[in-house]
């Protein structure tokens, strides 16, 4: 959300104090800063429609601090306390604070799934509204769980009765984990590519980046994701989808025309 939309959202009547305290509240909420400086706040206003009086910044800290809104960090910066946090969002109303993302805002944007396909619809769907009201966590588990079994399905459909190998551990008689399906992709590309030209090596090398970075290990999911993270992750989410999913329906049109 941009910060007139915050200003939008605050308390009518709010004085210029509390409106520095909104603006030190956007910077950590929605731009993940660990601190603030009076330079970012000036830079803010001036390019917003807040009615704050640059010249007075130092003023309105000042007063911020003696009230208890904001402590001082290294580096001549300034955080807010949990009293100053709890005062800035008693003035927003609970639109600025749920905060969900537009309905065309979308963190994958694919559709045009076959009949049959409607796990993946629902899947999608899900993984789009996770990230519509920003529950990241979920968002990168769901995400996962999508690319997995897509990887899976592209190897068992191209190679079943073939290599079963390459999609199940017959050895061990199990599944193999996301880390061993994404090699046997890799090292399946230069036939795969027969289904879809866009497929390389570096594609797998993508997901599997976009894979660590939202989970660590298959017990370790993180919780701490930014916005910019998240939206920087979206497109080549995207268009990763995109191609597998080609790679996908390539090999189910020949597995038919083989039977």
């Amino acid at each position: 959300m941009e910060f007139d939309r915050f200003l939008e959202h605050f308390e009518d009547g709010a004085g210029q104090k509390e409106q520095v305290g909104l603006v030190i509240y956007y910077f950590e909420t929605e731009q993940a800063q660990d601190e603030v400086t009076q330079g970012d706040v000036k830079e803010l206003i001036q390019r917003s429609r807040s009615s704050i009086s640059s010249s007075s910044i130092s003023t309105y800290f000042s007063r911020l601090r003696g009230s208890d809104w904001i402590t001082d960090t290294e580096n001549d910066g300034y955080r807010l306390t949990h009293f100053g946090e709890e005062e800035v969002e008693t003035r927003l109303d609970d639109e600025a604070l749920d905060n969900p993302r537009g309905e065309e805002d979308l963190f994958l944007d694919i559709d045009g799934f076959e009949n049959g396909d409607d796990r993946y619809e629902r899947l999608v769907a899900d993984i789009n509204e996770a990230y519509r009201y920003r529950l990241y966590d979920a968002t990168m588990v769901l995400t996962r769980k999508f690319f997995e079994d897509m990887v899976f399905q592209i190897l068992k459909t191209h190679y079943a009765g073939e290599d079963n190998e390459m999609f199940y551990d017959q050895e061990n008689n199990r599944h193999y984990s996301f880390d061993d399906l994404l090699t046997n992709l890799r090292e399946g590309v230069p036939t795969l590519r027969q289904y879809a030209r866009e497929l390389e090596r570096s594609t797998v090398d993508d997901l599997r980046d976009l894979k660590e970075e939202g989970n660590s290990g298959a017990h370790a999911i993180r919780v701490d994701f930014t916005d910019e993270e998240i939206e920087d992750w979206s497109g080549d989410a995207t268009r990763i989808a995109e191609i597998l999913y080609e790679v996908l329906r390539g090999a189910r049109i020949a597995d038919e025309y083989d039977e």
